[in-house]
């Protein structure tokens, strides 16, 4: 039976390579099917070998698939081709047209190589390619997943809202049972149990996985079902009434559509809200984003919506949904081949949504090589967030991307596997104050000078307080630039500021060595959610060579409590180079206070610059003041953590005399003549 495998491969090799009927010289060269069995490492005799020997007609292909940059092998591009006529191959589009989920279809099969669902048959991975501030503090890190064989990557982490020791978490499990991983704790993240989602009828396994909860207790879970034919790819929701041990299948809200991938799902939290309990979702379906909604708990999904039109080129992969306290529904995605990112907005609850605005131009497009993610790369997906009070309407976003210094301007500057390289990837933030009509401009978050990269970003806004919070993959802390950590930033002042980058991991993970999961890596995303200060990542990593696994930490980050404005006393000038100001506690009280000077009067001052720096209680001598000049003062307070601050006083004023008001004797200051300035003789 073997030697007629063989023989049976042979001939299909022999055939494959030979020159179709009127192929012409110069036509695009495929690999011979025993290239393609060896890069696969399909062995002889499986379903897997026969599925590939089985899709060999690259006619259907484009004859650029020969060439481009899209990783994925020529016979699973026909094999999807095949079942998927509509697809339309666009050589500028980074992705191609074709779902990044096929490269967890790859995996699936490699692990899976009867084709059926059920725990991996324990095939090794090969390469599938050839190519002011304060600090947090972290306690509790704990691997959410267990002890694990097969490896995980890509994982979500949602905190109940309303009862926050409830916790769920979910992550891939391609090459083991192929089932969604299911995390849940009811202690705070103190311990974890683990679970998994059933197979919907037709699903051999699932991908790209999502966690939300409902204010009624219920836990959400979305996931990508993938049949064993890897020809359809349906959005499928589940849900769980006993805080995410059990779960059932719920709906597929995709519809009829087939050619689904990545998406995200949010639940609206705000007891405010006309739209509370609402679950949104969002995904792409060949080129266009989609998102749909499920009316509450006891409601239902409703059709899917369209919502990128021909601003968009390319694939609109990697979005995001966020509300806002108002019931505001904002949808974000950016594109392969313009390389833009966009948000619209619904302020009905989902059911229509306004004008795309664009947020930022990318440098690069699609997904990014560096040294420590050179096979999977970094995926360029968009984390968002929205926070809006009686005062404020603010919306954010982040994504990872080159530097864009010099060197470092496009994609054909990705730094890839070389450790020397002078281009860097960064995590990129910009932020709406209008309710998303304009957005300033996109600044990076953190951009050390060493060679080190950042990406598979997450960021959470804590809706009691609006504070911003920030995760991401770093390897600062690697000379040689594979070894990655998490590293947690935040702000307390709308994103104007970030605090210092904390380090959450006690441990690094190199996905590069030998008995990485060298197909996946760290996976396209990582997670953050958190409440009332306290939050919780979720992260792929590999510790101390063990497989790839899901771990969290407890991040503790309180907000802080904004003292009020501080009451201004006098300022008086006691020589004519030192003006003493004196101001009265606010409330709250402050802990220490920043004095802002400017010069003239406080009718018409100039720029107002700190000239005493976080000071103690009042009066505070200004002794850098120069002889007859006015000088305006205002003054505000800071908290115990020098992060919150308060609104600004109301102005003092003084004037300094000059020099010719001195009496000297023997050169040396006798005393004060009198004079406006309200000296004295002694």
């Amino acid at each position: 039976m073997r030697t007629r495998a063989r023989w049976f491969l042979a001939c299909l090799s022999l055939l494959v390579a030979l020159p179709a009927a009127g192929q012409k010289a110069g036509n695009p060269h495929w690999p011979t099917l025993t290239e393609q069995m060896e890069a696969a490492g399909a062995r002889p005799g499986t379903a897997f070998a026969a599925l590939i020997a089985a899709n060999q007609d690259f006619t259907i292909l484009d004859a650029n698939e020969a060439r481009d940059a899209v990783r994925l092998p020529a016979w699973l591009r026909v094999h999807w081709r095949r079942h998927h006529p509509e697809m339309v191959y666009a050589a500028d589009d980074p992705a191609g047209g074709y779902p990044l989920v096929l490269k967890e279809v790859l995996e699936w099969m490699r692990s899976h190589q009867d084709l059926e669902p059920g725990p991996g048959d324990g095939t090794e991975e090969a390469d599938l390619w050839e190519d002011g501030e304060k600090s947090a503090t972290v306690s509790g890190e704990v691997r959410v997943s267990g002890l694990q064989s097969a490896p995980r990557s890509e994982s979500d982490i949602r905190v109940n809202y309303w009862d926050p020791t409830k916790i769920i978490g979910a992550s891939n499990n391609i090459s083991g049972s192929g089932t969604q991983a299911q995390f849940y704790s009811t202690n705070g993240g103190t311990s974890w149990g683990q679970t998994s989602l059933p197979l919907q009828t037709g699903d051999a396994f699932h991908s790209d996985p999502t966690v939300e909860w409902t204010s009624d207790g219920t836990a959400w879970a979305t996931t990508i079902g993938i049949n064993s034919a890897q020809t359809q790819l349906h959005m499928r929701a589940y849900k769980s009434t006993d805080n995410g041990a059990t779960w059932t299948f719920d709906a597929t809200f995709s519809g009829t559509q087939t050619n689904t991938d990545k998406q995200i799902i949010w639940v609206d939290h705000s007891n405010g809200s006309p739209f509370k309990d609402n679950l949104y979702a969002c995904w792409h379906n060949n080129n266009p984003a989609f998102t749909n909604r499920r009316t509450g708990p006891t409601g239902s999904w409703q059709t899917p919506l369209q919502i990128s039109s021909t601003e968009s080129t390319g694939t609109a992969i990697g979005c995001d949904v966020k509300t806002n306290s108002f019931g505001d529904v904002f949808n974000f995605w950016p594109t392969t081949t313009n390389r833009r990112v966009f948000v619209t907005k619904s302020t009905n609850g989902g059911v229509s949504y306004g004008a795309k605005v664009q947020i930022a131009q990318l440098i690069d497009g699609y997904d990014i090589g560096v040294p420590s993610f050179a096979n999977r790369r970094a995926l360029i997906y968009v984390s968002a967030g929205a926070y809006r009070t009686a005062t404020k309407d603010l919306v954010y976003a982040t994504w990872t991307d080159l530097t864009g210094a010099t060197g470092c301007t496009s994609a054909a500057n990705e730094p890839g596997s070389n450790v020397a390289s002078t281009c860097k990837t960064r995590i990129w933030f910009s932020r709406s104050t209008n309710g998303g009509t304009t957005w300033s401009a996109p600044a990076m978050v953190n951009n050390q000078a060493s060679l080190n990269d950042q990406f598979n970003q997450w960021m959470a806004v804590d809706e009691t307080t609006g504070a911003l919070s920030l995760i991401y993959y770093d390897t600062v802390a690697d000379a040689g630039r594979k070894k990655a950590d998490i590293w947690y930033q935040s702000s307390f002042d709308d994103g104007v500021t970030w605090s210092s980058a904390v380090k959450i991991t006690s441990a690094q993970t190199d996905e590069t060595v030998a008995g990485a999961n060298s197909g996946n890596q760290f996976g396209d995303y990582n997670s953050l959610s958190g409440y009332a200060g306290v939050f919780f990542p979720s992260w792929t990593d590999r510790r101390n060579a063990a497989k790839e696994e899901i771990w969290t930490a407890k991040v503790t980050d309180t907000a802080c409590t904004q003292p009020g404005a501080p009451a201004i006393g006098t300022a008086s000038p006691s020589s004519p180079t030192q003006v003493d100001v004196s101001w009265g506690n606010g409330s709250p009280p402050a802990t220490t206070f920043n004095v802002y000077r400017a010069l003239g009067t406080c009718a018409s001052p100039g720029s107002f610059a700190i000239v005493g720096p976080a000071v103690g209680p009042s009066p505070f001598s200004d002794t850098t003041a120069l002889a007859g000049t006015t000088y305006a003062y205002e003054v505000s307070g800071r908290d115990a953590t020098g992060v919150c601050e308060s609104p600004l006083s109301s102005c003092a004023q003084a004037t300094t005399p000059t020099l010719g008001n001195l009496i000297f004797t023997n050169g040396f200051e006798e005393g004060l003549l009198p004079g406006p300035w309200g000296g004295a003789i002694p």
